[in-house]
């Protein structure tokens, strides 16, 4: 009875967390956007146009009203599924643009975070089993390269080899993966290279950190002496206690990604909502800004959310700071 109670006060607490979190994001970009110099109006009509005009868009899209007043208003659309009408694509709503886009971004992410931890996993526990050794020396230096590559110079350098060069792999493009799971494979690796290889380093440096200092622990060094096999023990005895750190930096880079993420879908037309936010800012198109910082801000809270549930169930003490 106690641990359902414990439960459930830690899900009112994540709940309550996260709608002020979204109330946060979604009214600072509100007042932000509301900031930007110029006037929306004519940027979406052109210069050329009448005053009339301008005077009827602005009244239509309510940016004669306070930007406060604008915001609560677009909360209680929002409540009911309705994230505003755009001009730019029309006759799709916000939220219909976003159906069409958000599974795409949605694709990459999930391709880009099996990579990189398809990545980081053996190589950081090979790097923290030879810790100072030149195999970890070798594996880090790789690491701290892929880190320092800017992503969109790694995929531009992608794109000049594979595609342009040796045409093994298209340049653009985006194929639904379980519509078609090998086109999906062949037009996703390059984004997905250019993303998850610094997201890779990242969580290999971490994990190679961990491992080091797990591997001088007495029960590890006991195991060692009983002649248990490294792969026994990192398995059995280091790979848990040492991942917290990296799937701690799974919810904590995913900004970092979705800020490099809309010039990789640009360099890459995969037509993905990250993209969308930039054709957006570009045409201040803002309820189509509005929904997709929304949609971004959801994805990282459930990421951040089932973060907390893994590491919870990976360690225990996790659970008992949580009150769990």
């Amino acid at each position: 009875m106690c641990e359902t109670a414990a439960v459930g006060g830690w899900l009112v607490r994540r709940l309550a967390s996260l709608v002020a979190v979204l109330v946060l994001v979604t009214a600072g970009t509100y007042a932000l956007i509301d900031l930007l110099p110029g006037d929306p109006a004519l940027a979406i009509l052109g210069f050329g146009a009448t005053e009339q005009r301008a005077e009827a868009l602005r009244h239509q899209l309510e940016l004669d009203r306070p930007w406060p007043v604008r915001y609560i208003h677009w909360v209680d659309g929002a409540v009911h599924g309705d994230l505003g009408q755009t001009r730019r694509y029309s006759p799709l709503s916000v939220a219909g643009v976003l159906r069409l886009r958000m599974p795409r971004t949605l694709q990459l992410l999930l391709f880009t975070e099996v990579l990189a931890f398809g990545l980081a996993v053996p190589l950081g526990l090979w790097a923290g089993w030879r810790a100072n050794t030149r195999v970890d020396r070798a594996i880090s230096s790789l690491a701290f390269g892929a880190v320092a590559l800017p992503p969109f110079m790694l995929g531009l350098l992608l794109v000049l080899f594979f595609a342009v060069k040796n045409r093994w792999l298209p340049s653009s493009g985006y194929r639904p993966l379980f519509g078609d799971p090998l086109g999906a494979l062949r037009t996703t690796i390059l984004p997905t290279l250019t993303l998850g290889l610094p997201l890779a380093g990242i969580m290999l440096r971490a994990l190679r950190a961990d491992v080091a200092e797990t591997v001088q622990r007495d029960h590890v060094l006991l195991a060692r002496a009983n002649g248990l096999s490294p792969w026994r023990i990192l398995r059995r005895h280091v790979l848990r206690q040492s991942s917290l750190t990296m799937i701690a930096l799974v919810g904590v880079t995913l900004p970092w990604v979705l800020s490099f993420i809309v010039g990789v879908e640009k360099l890459f037309n995969t037509f993905g909502a990250g993209e969308l936010v930039g054709e957006a800012v570009t045409a201040r198109d803002f309820s189509v800004i509005q929904g997709a910082i929304l949609a971004f801000a959801v994805l990282y809270l459930m990421v951040s959310a089932l973060v907390d549930v893994a590491q919870s169930l990976l360690d225990p003490r996790v659970r008992r700071r949580s009150g769990v």
